[in-house]
């Protein structure tokens, strides 16, 4: 049934690509659509390789696995139909690194990868930096293995399955909302966008969180839940735009979660500098120019090294001779 679902899906990008559709043909398209949620997935994922090859032919680079040849316009098509034959082995999304699993789907970004995948019932999963997460869907259940890093969850509504996510201990359900989740070795972090998600851990009471609640679930200690505003929830969720918002962490903490997005690692040299407090939203894949404005603004010398960059208080200026 997947196979034939995303054939027909490739399909209709292939029919779209080569012109206008005719009000009989987007009326057709329309029905298809509606017809079952899994036609969005399917159909979510076929523009998505459509736009990698749109930028692979214009020059652009598209990063995965392996680079991909560049479809020529008039070949489009017929790229596109043989694409359908084999889309539940070789189709992708962009930026995502896609893995068969025991019969579950598994993608992985690298460092300082961020990708947005559509699965097969319209929910949308944007991963960020260095994430892995398992995808199993069956008749009865949606379940989601977030096994390292952190992601997005924009459900699509089917009150029969319900969206559950799983980091170690923890796991997340929802019916049709928004939320992220985060895992690191020491806690679980969940903040909700929209609609409302339960949460259940071992040995703690059921938590339900609606937007703007934001959880801290740490190993053996009880949760911590918080309200944000919209634009706290914003700075949070600003990685999904290859951003890092920060408002008042220290540079200690700027430095790690720079690390997150790259090799070039920023090294703070002294104990009084790694204290200083950093507001702004920044590149996350740009610690030279991050490095480059707060040694500018907080009154640093950077030095720039192979693996990495050394922020550290710039030297004070001798008196000069015969000054008293």
């Amino acid at each position: 049934m997947r196979n034939e679902i995303n054939a027909a899906a490739a399909e209709w990008v292939a029919r779209e690509d080569a012109g206008t559709l005719s009000p009989a043909e987007a009326a057709q398209l329309a029905a298809w659509l509606a017809a079952d949620s899994r036609h969005l997935g399917a159909y979510g994922r076929m523009r998505a390789i459509m736009s990698s090859c749109d930028r692979l032919y214009r020059g652009e680079h598209v990063p995965g696995p392996a680079s991909a040849p560049a479809v020529r316009p008039r070949a489009r098509v017929w790229a596109w139909r043989a694409a359908a034959l084999a889309a539940s082995l070789a189709l992708v999304t962009v930026a995502a690194l896609r893995f068969l699993d025991d019969g579950a789907d598994t993608y992985t970004t690298r460092i300082g990868e961020i990708s947005r995948v559509a699965l097969e019932d319209g929910s949308l999963v944007t991963l960020n930096t260095d994430s892995r997460v398992r995808v199993r869907f069956d008749e009865g259940h949606r379940d989601i293995e977030l096994l390292r890093g952190e992601a997005m969850f924009d459900v699509a509504k089917d009150r029969q399955r319900p969206f559950a996510v799983t980091a170690g201990g923890t796991r997340v359900v929802a019916v049709g909302t928004s939320f992220s989740v985060r895992r690191s070795p020491a806690r679980v972090n969940v903040l909700v966008r929209e609609g409302v998600v339960k949460v259940d851990e071992a040995e703690q009471p059921v938590l339900r969180l609606q937007a703007g609640d934001k959880a801290s679930l740490p190993e053996r200690r009880a949760p911590v839940v918080a309200r944000v505003d919209a634009v706290e929830v914003h700075r949070e969720l600003a990685w999904r735009d290859g951003m890092i918002a920060f408002s008042g962490e220290t540079l200690e903490e700027v430095a790690r979660e720079f690390a997150r997005y790259n090799t070039l690692r920023i090294r703070i040299a002294d104990p009084d500098v790694a204290g200083l407090e950093v507001v702004g939203m920044f590149s996350a894949t740009d610690p030279i120019g991050f490095s480059r404005a707060a040694a500018q603004s907080m009154h640093l010398d950077m030095a720039l090294g192979e693996n990495e960059i050394v922020l550290r208080p710039r030297p004070k200026k001798k008196a000069a001779a015969g000054s008293h």
